[in-house]
């Protein structure tokens, strides 16, 4: 979205940022906090007793003056906390548009109009039917990506692409990625670069115990999956700007349990695979940066467990330690309220209680990172086709607005599907063309790039 800035000061005092520190919310980032206690001050008080059995009294000496204690130093003015924003000025639908945290992280994501996923195309997995690797990007979504297709989003108001990318089924036993596959998911980054579109790249559907399992019996393996592709692509785009984002991996969870799509604080086995993931992120971290060049600085993005945002928000997250300072962006997913977004037998309706759902969503992300000076992506959203567009236009525009409201960026999930069929169709995520670019949904396009703070 675009945003109208407004810078607005706001001291923050030190009850408030010691309040905050202990509500057990704020997520510990890339260095330890400092905690500032009163310093006092205590002398010891030492009393002679002298020998009274002496043959001759002796006078008490005059006590020597004791030493002025060194003053306290003066305290310093707390660094004000800046903030621009339209807040106070601004409404939303009634709602004032939340303060944001004046530091480079904003500046750079207020700059993010309406994003699109690249989906079903480079993240196509063990298709055992193809022969060559190279037909896995038309494998899922029936074509290959063409620059009529980026073009496209652009002129209808898109610069952000998020390109999803499996890697598994392009890389060795040593996990080195076939040098035709990583030149042609480049081709497209660097397309997208080249229309100043920013460009999100990640691992994919490579969730599995050969490859990315977060847990600690698979901790060895997921770690060195981790370190060798990354590696390897943050080397390939090392000199690229600072528009291209690295995300660590997509929706890490206990595939194949019980545990897969859900997140609980009180299961041993999740909160190992929270401990497992969290190290693969400072993985993930430690390894890019190291290579260098525009990577030392370079945004990155990291998610909590399986990309939900309660457990994004919880305690078991936190960020990993970083040498940049402030270039961590932390990543959900949200598919809100599920049977209506994602359910073909659910509801087709979009109201109060949907709206309710999703508001929540982006207030509890505000509060954990946002107004601590923590940017936030909703990597993937979306709602399937159920004959239904007058709902699928008001959920659009709703999170649209509040994306606005609370400047977290959204980006759509297309997956080049479009429902042709005049009924409920699982999966129905497309909105343009992958072929041609000619846009199929227009109500909708219209509805995820409109301006909404004016």
């Amino acid at each position: 979205m675009k945003f109208r800035r407004i810078a607005i000061i706001m001291a923050l005092t030190l009850a408030l940022t010691a309040c905050v520190s202990n509500t057990g919310t704020a997520p510990q980032g890339g260095g330890a906090g400092t905690e500032v206690a009163d310093q006092t001050q205590s002398q010891e008080v030492v009393t002679d007793v002298s020998d009274n059995t002496a043959a001759e009294p002796v006078s008490d000496p005059e006590p020597e003056p004791e030493p002025e204690p060194e003053p306290l130093p003066e305290p310093e003015d707390p660094a004000p906390f800046e903030f621009i924003t339209d807040c106070g000025t601004t409404t939303l639908n009634g709602y004032t548009v939340k303060p944001i945290p004046d530091n480079e992280a904003f500046e750079y994501i207020l700059g993010m109009n309406g994003g699109m996923n690249l989906g079903n195309a480079f993240d196509a997995s063990d298709c055992t039917w193809l022969s060559n690797e190279m037909d896995y990007e038309s494998a899922w979504c029936g074509a290959k990506t063409t620059t009529a297709y980026i073009d496209s989003l652009c002129r209808e108001g898109y610069n952000v692409l998020r390109v999803p990318v499996s890697w598994h089924n392009h890389v060795d036993s040593e996990f080195n990625i076939s040098e035709e596959w990583l030149a042609r998911v480049g081709e497209v980054v660097d397309y997208a670069l080249s229309k100043d579109m920013y460009v999100i790249i990640n691992i994919h559907h490579d969730v599995d115990k050969k490859y990315f399992y977060p847990d600690s019996e698979h901790l060895d393996n997921t770690l060195k999956y981790t370190e060798t592709i990354w590696r390897q692509l943050a080397y390939y785009f090392q000199d690229r700007s600072d528009k291209l984002i690295f995300e660590c991996i997509n929706e890490p969870r206990l595939k194949g349990t019980n545990n897969e799509w859900w997140f609980s604080s009180e299961n041993d086995t999740v909160l190992d695979a929270y401990d497992a993931l969290m190290r693969a992120n400072q993985r993930f971290v430690d390894t890019v940066r190291d290579t260098g060049g525009n990577n030392a600085d370079r945004y990155l993005m990291v998610c909590g467990y399986c990309h939900i945002p309660s457990s994004t928000v919880s305690e078991n997250f936190s960020l990993p330690y970083d040498t940049a300072d402030n270039k961590i962006i932390v990543s959900v997913h949200s598919y809100r309220p599920y049977e209506f977004a994602g359910d073909v037998s659910g509801t087709s309706s979009f109201g109060d209680k949907e709206e309710r759902e999703n508001k929540q969503v982006f207030s509890s992300l505000y509060d954990r990172f946002v107004a601590n000076g923590i940017p936030v992506i909703i990597g993937e959203y979306g709602c399937i086709d159920k004959c239904n567009p007058i709902d699928r236009v008001n959920y659009y525009e709703f999170m649209g607005e509040c994306s606005a409201l609370y400047t977290i960026p959204i980006i759509a999930w297309d997956n080049n599907v479009v429902n042709n069929t005049g009924s409920v169709l699982s999966e129905s995520f497309g909105f343009i063309d992958r072929a041609t670019g000619n846009v199929v949904h227009q109500d909708l396009v219209d509805a995820m790039t409109d301006d909404y703070v004016k």
